[in-house]
């Protein structure tokens, strides 16, 4: 049992950093029996976020005895969380086995020396320094081979506590301004991507900014990118679709997408209520991870609103095709929303599931019609996805619904939902009471006049003669 009970504590140590709540109440149980010490208690204790705290309480267990005893406590104070990560991983087809889990984290606020966003100067590593055991049985498979050439290099980089080595061979991306993306592993054995900056004032500006956002806890969420080194992700969103495209792949393409967009939207929110704007949302800043969820990623240019403030003032920035219309129509500087983001989020929404397309056309015409609000959805049958999108995408930023509003719209409604709001619907009085000529009527022409020029604009083809009559 103890066994299993600290295979569980491996499988599921990035999950448990990320949802834990009751940290201190497990610390005490865990200190009082001897399996923490009094300093290591003090650290956590002093940690600023509970994300920070478990990561120094896994780091301390040692022993399968010690991860045993720390299963026994989580189960105590969080049983849900226990059996959500037990079913997660059962539908994920990860029982019994090693699970690849989705980001491993380093806390740049507590450890600044840790953070994997460096510049330019970036001092050589040495030969006697001690090169992590790489945890093969966590890895994925994308990355293996280079992660076994990377550890046999003898001139590889140290950085706080990961090592990378900055050759063409190792780099898994690059961005704006000489931004540049490496393979690493960091000491626990964990690889991850490392993300290297070219030093001017402009690039420092960016990071700083990203790095504010980065440590800002109240971004923790799975659905966020939030440390500046994660885990290797398997995808970013354009190659996932490809991925999908594959025949084998068919019976689960639908229910796949939904998901992404449901997981993507959900990042949306977290950086929303928090107060920040993307401003850069497109379908390389998703990334998939292991566990082939949706992340939010790359704020470099977010922009965090001034308390009371609903729009932000900046030069304009963004991708372009990917841009609000309001942005697209600018002539001084940009005036920034949450409505903008939503607008693009129904653009990114459009493309997971449409299969790649874009609702404003293509590259030629694409900014032209953003500029005038002319698209199409012609790609998609899903009459509720069609209507969050139209919702979405609406010229007007006044019109556009907010994050919380999009993502209780009815495509995202699961067949309970929908059965309790028609039962609750079909027992109001005033319902049961409507069927006469003049009501049905009186509804006819309520619904044409709102369903004009939108999704539902068919709806008439959807209904009885009967109801007519």
């Amino acid at each position: 049992m103890e066994q299993q009970h600290a295979e569980f504590v491996d499988r599921y140590r990035v999950e448990l950093i990320q949802r834990v709540t009751a940290v201190m109440p497990i610390a005490d149980s865990l200190n009082a029996v001897g399996i923490i010490h009094d300093e290591t208690y003090a650290n956590i204790f002093a940690a600023f976020t509970s994300m920070a705290k478990m990561r120094l309480l896994l780091h301390a267990l040692n022993t399968n005895k010690a991860k045993s005893a720390f299963y026994r406590f989580l189960n105590v104070n969080e049983s849900f969380l226990v059996e959500d990560l037990k079913r997660e991983g059962i539908e994920r087809g990860m029982a019994g086995a090693s699970a690849q889990t989705s980001s491993e984290v380093l806390e740049t606020d507590a450890h600044p020396q840790n953070a994997t966003v460096q510049m330019e100067a970036i001092q050589q590593g040495t030969e006697d320094q001690q090169i992590p055991r790489w945890n093969r049985n966590r890895s994925d498979t994308r990355h293996r081979t280079k992660i076994e050439e990377l550890l046999r290099e003898t001139g590889i980089q140290r950085v706080g506590n990961l090592c990378f080595y900055k050759d063409a061979k190792y780099m898994i991306g690059s961005g704006g301004s000489g931004t540049q993306v490496y393979i690493g592993v960091c000491e626990d054995g964990i690889e991850v991507a490392v993300k290297i900056i070219t030093k001017n004032p402009k690039n420092i500006k960016d990071f700083k900014n990203e790095l504010s956002h980065l440590q800002d806890s109240k971004l923790e969420s799975p659905y966020i990118t939030y440390y500046l080194a994660n885990q290797l992700c398997e995808y970013d969103l354009v190659d996932y679709m490809e991925y999908l495209r594959q025949p084998e792949q068919r019976d689960r393409k639908e229910t796949t997408l939904r998901r992404i967009v449901k997981e993507m939207l959900l990042g949306l929110q977290v950086l929303h209520r928090a107060g920040v704007v993307h401003r850069d949302i497109k379908p390389r800043n998703v990334l998939m991870d292991k566990e082939e969820r949706a992340r939010l990623a790359d704020f470099g240019i977010s922009r965090k609103l001034e308390e009371g403030k609903t729009t932000v003032y900046t030069d304009r920035a963004g991708t372009q095709g990917w841009e609000a219309t309001e942005i697209v129509n600018q002539t001084e500087k940009g005036r920034y929303k949450m409505s903008s983001d939503i607008q693009v989020a129904g653009m990114l929404t459009y493309y997971v599931l449409s299969d790649g397309k874009h609702p404003f056309g293509d590259v030629i015409r694409r900014e032209m019609n953003i500029s005038e609000g002319k698209y199409s959805l012609g790609d998609i049958q899903d009459i509720a996805a069609k209507d969050l999108i139209a919702w979405m995408i609406n010229k007007e930023p006044a019109e556009r619904p907010t994050i919380d509003k999009v993502l209780n719209h009815p495509y995202f409604w699961d067949d309970k939902r929908i059965r309790e709001v028609l039962h609750n619907l079909g027992n109001k009085e005033e319902v049961q009471e409507y069927k006469n000529y003049e009501n049905n009527k009186k509804l006819y022409d309520t619904v044409q006049k709102h369903t004009e020029g939108k999704a539902f604009s068919d709806w008439k083809t959807k209904v009885s003669n009967d109801f007519f009559t």
